[in-house]
C-alpha cells in the first residue's frame, strides 16, 4: 500500500517593509556616515594639520639657517675701516627682506610667556598655504627694527596652533624676533584686543591712523582668530620695540 503523498508546507507570507520604515533607516545610515567623516574632518584640523605644520617647520628651520650661514659668507670681511654712505638701519633691514620670497623662512619668533622651549619659524606671506606652515609675515609690513608696524598673522587652533593662547599675552609681555642680524625685542603695551575681520587697521604702517601718516615707532602686531575654534572675529596684540641690534 502505498503512503499518500503529504502537501507542501505553504510558506508564511513575507511581510514587506513599509516605505517609510525604510526611508528612515536609509536617512540614519546617511547621518551616521555624515557624522564619522565630520569626525574624521575636525580629527584631521585639529591633529593631522598639527604634523604636517610640523614637519614643515623643521625644513623651514634647516632651510633658514642654512640661508643665514650663506649670508654670512658672502658677507665682506670688516676690517674695521670707516664705510662711506652706509645705510641706515631701516635701507639694511629691507635689502635684507627683499631677498626673501614668499613661503621661506622669514624669521624666529618666540614668546617667552609660552615657555622656553616655545619657537616657531615665520613665513614670508599670509597665504592659506604659508599660514600652513606657521605663522606669516605681513609682506607690506615693516621688517624686525624698522620703523612703522610688523605684522605676523598665525593660527589659532589647526597646523600647529602657534597662537593658540594669545588671549594669554599681557601687558609686560616680551615677543622675540630673530634674523640674521640679530635679535630684537618687543615688549607688549596692551592686552590682547577682540575686532571685527574688517578691521584690518591694525596691520597698518600706524594702526588707527589716517592712510598715508608716517610712522614714528618700531612696532609688532600679532593677528589671529577668535574664538579659538572660530572665525567670527579677530584677535590682536600690539608691542613696541625695546632692544635690538644697534639700539
Amino acid at each position: 500500500m502505498y503512503a499518500r503523498p503529504q502537501p507542501s508546507p505553504v510558506p508564511e507570507p513575507r511581510h514587506r517593509r513599509r516605505p517609510v520604515v525604510t526611508a528612515i533607516g536609509v536617512v540614519g545610515e546617511l547621518v551616521l556616515t555624515a557624522g564619522v567623516l565630520v569626525l574624521l574632518y575636525v580629527a584631521y584640523v585639529l591633529w593631522g594639520t598639527g604634523i604636517h605644520a610640523d614637519m614643515a617647520q623643521n625644513d623651514l628651520r634647516e632651510q633658514t639657517l642654512e640661508a643665514w650661514r650663506n649670508q654670512d659668507s658672502s658677507a665682506p670681511p670688516d676690517d674695521g675701516a670707516p664705510v662711506e654712505d652706509a645705510e641706515s638701519p631701516d635701507e639694511e633691514a629691507a635689502s635684507v627682506a627683499d631677498q626673501i620670497d614668499i613661503g621661506d623662512g622669514y624669521a624666529f619668533l618666540r614668546i617667552p610667556r609660552f615657555g622656553a622651549n616655545w619657537e616657531w619659524v615665520v613665513v614670508e606671506g599670509t597665504n592659506l598655504s604659508d599660514l600652513a606652515r606657521g605663522p606669516g609675515h605681513y609682506s607690506d609690513s615693516a621688517d624686525p627694527g624698522q620703523l612703522g608696524n610688523l605684522a605676523i598673522a598665525g593660527h589659532r587652533s589647526g597646523y600647529g596652533a602657534p597662537f593658540a593662547d594669545m588671549d594669554k599675552l599681557e601687558s609686560g609681555d616680551t615677543i622675540e624676533i630673530e634674523t640674521a642680524d640679530g635679535t630684537w625685542v618687543y615688549t607688549i603695551d596692551q592686552s590682547p584686543v577682540v575686532i571685527a575681520p574688517t578691521d584690518t587697521w591694525v596691520v597698518d604702517p600706524v594702526p588707527g591712523a589716517a592712510a598715508g601718516t608716517e610712522p614714528g615707532e618700531r612696532r609688532l602686531t600679532l593677528t589671529t582668530c577668535h574664538p579659538r575654534y572660530g572665525s567670527s572675529e579677530r584677535m590682536y596684540v600690539s608691542a613696541v620695540l625695546t632692544s635690538g641690534p644697534g639700539m
